[in-house]
Parts: C-alpha cells; sequence; structure tokens
C-alpha cells in the first residue's frame, strides 16, 4: 500500500477510531513517559497538535505530494500505461487511439499480427478489439499481403505504399 492512502484513511474520522480500538486492543498500554515521547514525535511529524490529531495537515501532506493529474489522452491510461476505458466522446476517443498508435509503431515500420499484438497486449488484453479500432480509425492499416500491419502517416498513406 502505497504512503498516500494511509495518510488518506488516517484523515477519516472513522477510520482513526478503528485503528485506536486496534491499537488499544492488541498493545500494552504505554507508560506516561512512553506515550509521551510519542506524542511529541506525532507533534513534532505535524501530525498532532495539542493534543488531537491535525486532519488539515494531513490533508495539506496529500494536496503538496499529489501527482499531477493526467491530461488529454493520457488520462485514459493508468500510470502504467494500461488503457482505463474508452473515451465516449468521438474525439478523446480519436485521440486516444493515435497516442495508443503511435507508442506501438513508429514510421516506416511494418510488423507481423502476432507482433503487434504482443505490443497492444502493453495496453489492454483485448488486442483484437483494440488492433480493429485502430484499423477503423484509419491510424493502421493492413499492408497489400494482409498479414502486417503498418501506421498510417498523416497524408492517409502508409510507409508500405498500399
Amino acid at each position: 500500500m502505497e504512503w498516500r492512502t494511509v495518510i488518506a484513511m488516517l484523515a477519516n474520522p472513522d477510520t482513526r477510531r478503528a485503528l485506536a480500538r486496534v491499537v488499544a486492543e492488541t498493545e500494552a498500554t504505554p507508560s506516561g513517559q512512553q506515550a509521551q515521547r510519542g506524542l511529541a514525535r506525532l507533534a513534532e511529524a505535524g501530525l498532532v497538535r495539542d493534543g488531537v490529531v491535525d486532519v488539515d495537515a494531513l490533508r495539506a501532506l496529500l494536496q503538496e505530494n499529489a501527482r499531477p493529474r493526467p491530461e488529454g489522452a493520457e488520462r485514459f491510461l493508468s500510470p502504467s500505461g494500461r488503457l482505463i476505458g474508452l473515451p465516449s466522446r468521438p474525439g478523446d476517443r480519436q485521440e486516444l487511439l493515435r497516442l495508443i498508435a503511435t507508442r506501438v509503431l513508429v514510421v516506416g515500420e511494418v510488423v507481423t499480427e502476432k507482433e503487434l499484438g504482443e505490443r497492444l497486449a502493453a495496453f489492454d488484453d483485448d488486442v483484437a478489439t483494440l488492433r480493429r479500432l485502430l484499423v477503423e480509425a484509419e491510424l493502421l492499416e493492413r499492408t497489400p499481403t494482409g498479414t502486417e500491419y503498418a501506421l498510417v502517416v498523416e497524408d492517409g498513406s502508409t510507409p508500405s505504399g498500399s
């Protein structure tokens, strides 16, 4: 679990109460001196103020370290680059498919269906549908032999001359 998830959970009062109950039931009660040292460490870290959890500090920590929100076609890909879903708006869908096409092939490159499928698998498990969508969007095209694929260049032609 990443730290952002933990901090977000600690910002929730119900989650903090549940954690406090678990800790109280499973761990020995610290001596007064141990408890004071622990409280001082939490205060020094900015998580506790006047003996109370500083929820605003937790939220500020999350905001300070927030990942920038992806824009454009990137917003339809997970942080690992996998397809989250296909956009319903035609313009967004075309932009996403263009991004995928240019990530799996470069101009002038011709690959077999198997190689294309292996590359598309990085984006989605349903490579056949993704391949079909790329062809229908006129971003990829089968070569004249029908056994290979190439990226359609801006003028609508393929490097293979089909």
